[in-house]
């Protein structure tokens, strides 16, 4: 016989199976991104960016952006690895502060010429995008753990660097093509790949790039995730139409080093293994009632067979 007690356990187990997927709350630095910095090798004063995306549980992500630019070749005063290093980190924390002041889900800390993100406790860190258009030598590494082994896909976009330095319809004339050089990218410490980069475009260079990577690597006309795009700033722009992915690399380190002033790179990073939000919390009041309408309609039909019988 189903009594008061039965349907109290009955519910407080729904509520607690239903409550489990909320529970989960990732550990201060479970995902973090170390990037080792390098020198402009273009003249003048170019630009670099952060993208961070964080969610805490099933909320709405939040895309947080650290803007910086880098004094090059023929400046008074060209911008050091060190100052890149700490220029990054003050952006993207300051960004963090101005527009998610009660929401901190992520934090940038510096040692010499490396800016590491990590994610602070409760939050998920699900994306990360660096933009950069100075031709820097850059290293990324998972602190402790292979790209693979921390659930973390890459994608390596090149792109045209006039599609970001120019406004539109005002500088119609600029070309978007590269000016000659290479691109060179190293896994661990082998030995550089190089792509020449001289009179090609940005999708024959991807693809390239792509073939010589190896089996790990593929060309996708797909981006790894939809790129973000914020009007009012010229640093965005949408996806070119080609992108390299990495979806498991075993390694430690990737180190993409631009070396064509037509050219700037899109370095992507998706932590694949972040939970996803279960979106049950909204529910629960539905499923308390349709297990007490389920419950009571048994007791009915139960007792009217009793009496019948």
């Amino acid at each position: 016989m189903i009594t008061l007690k039965k349907i109290s356990q009955i519910i407080l187990f729904v509520l607690i199976f239903s409550l489990a997927g909320t529970l989960y709350a990732a550990k201060e630095g479970s995902h973090q991104l170390r990037l080792k910095t390098g020198f402009s090798k273009r003249t003048g004063e170019t630009a670099f960016s952060y993208l961070v995306t964080w969610r805490k549980g099933d909320e709405p992500s939040r895309d947080i952006n650290g803007l910086m630019f880098v004094d090059g070749i023929g400046m008074k005063s060209p911008t050091t690895d060190k100052q890149v290093a700490y220029k990054i980190a003050k952006a993207l924390n300051a960004a963090i502060v101005t527009r998610s002041p009660l929401d901190r889900g992520a934090v940038a800390k510096v040692d010499k010429a490396e800016v590491t993100v990590s994610n602070k406790e409760g939050f998920d860190l699900s994306r990360i995008t660096t933009r950069d258009y100075s031709n820097q030598k850059l290293t990324y590494a998972i602190p402790g753990k292979s790209f693979k082994a921390a659930d973390t896909a890459i994608a390596i976009d090149i792109v045209y660097s006039a599609a970001v330095e120019y406004i539109a319809g005002f500088s119609t004339a600029v070309k978007q093509e590269t000016a000659g050089g290479f691109i060179a990218v190293s896994i661990d410490d082998k030995a550089p790949i190089k792509i020449v980069t001289d009179g090609k475009t940005t999708k024959e260079i991807e693809q390239e790039l792509a073939d010589a990577l190896g089996q790990g690597a593929n060309y996708s006309l797909t981006p790894i995730y939809p790129n973000f795009i914020q009007i009012r700033s010229k640093n965005y722009k949408p996806f070119d139409g080609g992108e390299v992915q990495i979806p498991a690399l075993n390694a430690k380190s990737i180190t993409i080093d631009v070396q064509d002033a037509g050219l700037g790179v899109l370095t992507k990073f998706e932590f694949t293994g972040v939970k996803q939000p279960v979106h049950i919390v909204s529910k629960i009041p539905y499923i308390i009632a349709v297990l007490f309408v389920g419950v009571f309609a048994y007791i009915y039909l139960k007792q009217k067979k009793t009496v019948m019988s």
